[in-house]
């Protein structure tokens, strides 16, 4: 094995080990933090020499990914508890996506469950269901890409967060009773009655107009019969 070899195998241990320190970073101890040092020296070490040496660089294979992948994501601060909860990223490798983990806890503590992100269209996205009496979901985005370079968007220690808001009760329907019929207005008899009333009124002067007429002495004259006719109209 080469010294480039060498080096690059350093780099690439020292990454594995950064990222187990990462994820029980809350739980690491200064026996631990000593232990992965000399990772990190390694790593100095390496980019000093091909500060100093640029040959050392020039002796590392071409075909080496050190290109990790960007994470776009827009983190959404609140959601609605009961409802599902969608997370989405878009990310870009020069090489190749090999896979996108969502890992999520519902609180503060236990541990983390994984889902797979799905590509769609120019985004990967994953789906999770709630409980209405959920407040959080507690999440990070982990993205492989095919040259072995692994990225976080967000930490195991330090995760985003996504809050749940109570969701509201519906809103009471009003019905409005429906707007009352109108109604024919009632035919009025008022007229026909008083109609009625002049007309035996009317009957009863003429009876009386004749009866005077033919009480007084000598011979009666034939009293002159008018014919009345009353028109009742309808109402």
């Amino acid at each position: 094995m080469s010294a480039g070899q060498y080096i690059i195998q350093q780099i690439l241990d020292g990454w594995e080990h950064l990222m187990a320190w990462q994820k029980y970073f809350a739980n690491i101890t200064w026996r631990t933090l000593r232990k992965k040092a000399h990772v990190l020296l390694s790593v100095h070490v390496f980019l000093i020499q091909c500060v100093w040496n640029p040959a050392i660089g020039q002796q590392l294979p071409s075909d080496i990914d050190l290109d990790p992948p960007v994470i776009d994501h827009e983190a959404l601060v609140r959601g609605v508890a009961g409802e599902p909860q969608l997370f989405s990223a878009v990310i870009v490798d020069d090489r190749g996506i090999e896979s996108v983990q969502l890992f999520y806890r519902p609180a503060t503590d236990g541990e983390y469950t994984s889902v797979p992100m799905t590509l769609s269209g120019s985004s990967y996205i994953a789906t999770l269901q709630t409980d209405e009496n959920q407040r959080r979901i507690e999440y990070y985005i982990e993205v492989l890409d095919t040259g072995g370079n692994r990225v976080l968007k967000g930490f195991p220690f330090y995760p985003l967060v996504r809050g749940l808001s109570i969701p509201k009760a519906p809103q009471p329907q009003i019905t409005q009773p429906p707007p009352p019929s109108q109604q024919e207005p009632a035919k009025k008899s008022g007229n026909t009655v008083l109609y009625v009333m002049l007309g035996v009124l009317a009957l009863g002067l003429l009876a009386g107009a004749s009866g005077g007429g033919s009480g007084g002495g000598g011979d009666s004259q034939p009293s002159n019969q008018v014919p009345l006719t009353i028109n009742v109209s309808p109402p």
